[in-house]
């Protein structure tokens, strides 16, 4: 099953630690480092353009046809396949053009039927790193999606967790997405990590759990400056190509936050701070600041 998916290295291994740890700044570039961010600009204002014509194709042509599938196992099936592929090709297409690079540690962790996926946020594109690795990758998504012409469809195909007011239809569906064996892929933090800031984890992935009875696979996904943040601007490319390395962590036992007479809040309470500090000593710094440094 890892073999089947994507793990490429556009460096040496040992080089791209370094380049997470590596600050970045505009003054005393050479000619070539200014020619190669204003290629990167384009390319990545290029790749975007493909992802947003491939999603306006799939909205009205792919995904309204296979919600013609009855059997909602299948479709379900397809239409998570369908936006694994599609998140794969465009990771590829802005690894290829020059703009980022990665490398997954511990990938066939994530292929344990029945398991919640935790990671940091710390950039635009990590759901669509994390979903093209996974397969039968479920995730909750914003309720207003649904209202988009260009996303509803897609959502309803793959079947993912719309994140409407009522906390327990979500934790609801939740539940009903991993007793089925899917693989849900949760943001603790909710949104994408503040640059410059520690980690700040809410209590909705921590419920999940808990109330699903579920284990759950940390993710650590570390890297160095980037324009993708939250706040940052596309066009505003670091002076060199982004490097993300995602970790994929030992199983955590739900278990252990689950004894007998204890209130659902405390517990809750208790997995989130440990959550918090289990990240926060992984990753050992800040979310990057780059382009509140640089940009302003």
């Amino acid at each position: 099953m890892a073999s089947e998916q994507l793990v490429p290295l556009a460096r040496p291994e040992q080089a791209l630690p370094a380049a997470l740890e590596s600050g970045d700044g505009e003054f005393g570039l050479g000619i070539g480092q200014l020619l190669d961010m204003a290629w990167r600009t384009l390319a990545t204002g290029f790749c975007f353009a493909v992802f947003g014509l491939g999603q306006l194709f799939l909205a009205i042509t792919v995904f309204p046809l296979l919600m013609l599938v009855r059997d909602a196992a299948r479709r379900r099936q397809l239409g998570r396949k369908i936006v694994r592929h599609a998140f794969r090709a465009f990771i590829q297409l802005m690894r290829f053009s020059g703009e980022l690079e990665y490398r997954v540690e511990g990938l066939e962790r994530l292929c344990q039927p029945g398991t919640i996926v935790l990671a940091n946020h710390p950039s635009l594109i990590d759901v669509v790193f994390l979903i093209s690795l996974i397969p039968d990758a479920d995730c909750v998504v914003k309720a207003s999606l649904l209202r988009n012409p260009f996303t509803r469809y897609a959502i309803l195909a793959a079947g993912y967790v719309p994140n409407h007011s009522d906390p327990e239809g979500v934790l609801a569906g939740c539940r009903a997405s991993l007793d089925a064996g899917g693989i849900l892929v949760v943001f603790p933090e909710g949104t994408r990590s503040q640059p410059g800031e520690m980690l700040r984890f809410q209590r909705g992935a921590a419920q999940i759990a808990l109330r699903a009875r579920c284990d759950m696979v940390p993710v650590v996904i570390r890297t160095g400056a980037h324009n993708l943040g939250r706040g940052s601007r596309w066009w505003r490319v670091p002076a060199r190509k982004v490097p993300f390395l995602f970790q994929v962590k030992q199983r955590l036992a739900v278990d252990t936050w689950l004894p007998s007479g204890q209130e659902p809040a405390i517990a809750a309470r208790e997995l989130t701070d440990f959550l918090t500090t289990y990240f926060r000593t992984e990753i050992g710094a800040p979310c990057p600041s780059w382009w509140k440094n640089s940009n302003n």
